[in-house]
C-alpha cells in the first residue's frame, strides 16, 4: 500500500553554471505541486540556487521555500532517507546516507536521474536497475529524453494556459525590459562566454536587418554588448536574473533563441521556439556527438529544408565555422517555416508526457512491488 504522502529526497551536486540547480529545482517544485509529496532538496551550492529563486537564505542550513525543504548537502549525514531518493546526474550520495538506505526496514526507491540525451544507447539503459557494489541496494537509472522509450521532459500542468494569459500582455512585458516594441525581431541569447560571439555579431552585421537582442545576464551579455555598440540596427537589452518559473517568458516574446545547457534546452523544445543550441563543450568533442544525435531526432518532424538548416547552423555555431555567417541569413529568412517545424516538435514532446509524472508513476510501481 502506497502512503498518501511520500517523502522524496533530491540530491543536487552543482558542478557548473545553473543547469544542475535549475533541473533539480524544477523537478522538486513539480513533484510537490502535482503529487503532494514532501520534498527535501539537498544541495551543495545555495548561492547558485538563490540566483534563480526568490527568498532563499544562502547561509541557512535548512529552510522551507515554495513548499520545498532546502538543506545544505552535508545535512544529509544526520537525516534518515525518505521513501524516495533521487540522485541527479550521477552525483555520489554521502557514504553515510547510502548506508542508511541499505539499513532502512523498507528500502527506499533509489533513482539516478541522468542527463538529457538523445543518443540511441539511452533507450536501452532507461529504468535499468544497478545494485550497490557494497550493500546490494538497487538504484534505477531514469533518463530524460525525447522518445517514447525515455522519461520525457518536465512539463508543468498549467504551462499552455499560463502562456496564453501572458501573451495578452506581451508588449507591456517587452516595454518593462526596456525593449523597443517597434522592432519586429527579438532574438533571445543565453550562451556560454566561449561561444563564437564575434562570429555571431559578424553574421548580424552582414545580414543588416534590424534586430533586438534580449541578452540573458552573464559574461556573454557584456561581450556581445561591447561588440554591437557601434552597429545602429542592433539593439542590445540586458536582462536581469529572474525566478526560474519566469524564464519561459523570454522564449514567449522571442522570434528565435540561442540557448545553452540542459534546462533552457528543454524549455525551448517544450515551447516550440526556434533555437540554436550552444551545447556545453566536452573533451574529445563528445558534445558534438550529442548534438548530432539530437538533430537526427528532428528528422521526419521538421520539414527536410528546416532539418538541413537546423543541423547545419547548430554545427557551425558550436564549431565556430565561418559558414554560420551565411547560414544566419537563411535562418532569418526561413523562420516562419522553422517556427512551424518547432511547434510540431513541441507537440511530439508534449505527447510523451511530463518527466515528473512518468518518473513518479515508475517510482509508485516499484513501491507496490
Amino acid at each position: 500500500m502506497i502512503k498518501t504522502k511520500l517523502t522524496c529526497d533530491i540530491f543536487c551536486d552543482v558542478i557548473d553554471n545553473y543547469g544542475d540547480a535549475g533541473v533539480c529545482w524544477r523537478l522538486a517544485r513539480d513533484i510537490y505541486q502535482t503529487r503532494g509529496w514532501n520534498v527535501r532538496l539537498f544541495i551543495n551550492d545555495l548561492p547558485t540556487l538563490g540566483a534563480i529563486t526568490e527568498g532563499l537564505k544562502t547561509q541557512s542550513n535548512e529552510q522551507k521555500l515554495d513548499g520545498i525543504a532546502v538543506l545544505k548537502w552535508e545535512m544529509a549525514e544526520r537525516e534518515q532517507p525518505g521513501d524516495v531518493v533521487i540522485e541527479t546526474f550521477g552525483c555520489r550520495l554521502p557514504a553515510v546516507f547510502e548506508q542508511k538506505i541499505a539499513q532502512k526496514n523498507t528500502t527506499p526507491v533509489w533513482i539516478n536521474l541522468e542527463y538529457l540525451s538523445a543518443e540511441d544507447w539511452v533507450e536501452g539503459c532507461h529504468t535499468l536497475p544497478s545494485p550497490h557494489p557494497q550493500y546490494g541496494s538497487k538504484k534505477y537509472y531514469f533518463f530524460p529524453g525525447v522518445t517514447s522509450k525515455t522519461g520525457g521532459l518536465i512539463i508543468e500542468e498549467n504551462l499552455k494556459k499560463d502562456r496564453e494569459v501572458f501573451l495578452k500582455r506581451k508588449k507591456s512585458f517587452l516595454k518593462s525590459l526596456g525593449a523597443d516594441t517597434s522592432i519586429n525581431f527579438n532574438q533571445f541569447v543565453f550562451c556560454y562566454p566561449q561561444a563564437p560571439l564575434e562570429l555571431f555579431v559578424k553574421a548580424l552585421a552582414k545580414d543588416g536587418r534590424d534586430i533586438q537582442l534580449l541578452l540573458a545576464a552573464g559574461r556573454s551579455a557584456s561581450m556581445i554588448s561591447a561588440l554591437t555598440k557601434d552597429i545602429p540596427f542592433i539593439k542590445a537589452i540586458h536582462l536581469s536574473m529572474c525566478r526560474q518559473e519566469h524564464f519561459d517568458r523570454f522564449l514567449w516574446v522571442s522570434d528565435s533563441a540561442i540557448i545553452r545547457g540542459e534546462d533552457s534546452f528543454a524549455r525551448a523544445q517544450i515551447e516550440g521556439c526556434p533555437f540554436i543550441w550552444n551545447i556545453y563543450p566536452q573533451t574529445e568533442e563528445t558534445h558534438l556527438t550529442k548534438l548530432k544525435a539530437f538533430s537526427l531526432r528532428l528528422k521526419g518532424i521538421y520539414s527536410s529544408e528546416d532539418f538541413e538548416l537546423w543541423q547545419s547552423i547548430n554545427l557551425a555555431f558550436n564549431t565556430g565555422d565561418t559558414s554560420f555567417v551565411d547560414l544566419w541569413k537563411q535562418w532569418r529568412n526561413r523562420l516562419g517555416s522553422m517556427h512551424c517545424s518547432s511547434i510540431k516538435w513541441s507537440d511530439k514532446i508534449h505527447s510523451l508526457g511530463s518527466l515528473t509524472q512518468n518518473l513518479c508513476k515508475f517510482i509508485e510501481s516499484k513501491l507496490k512491488s
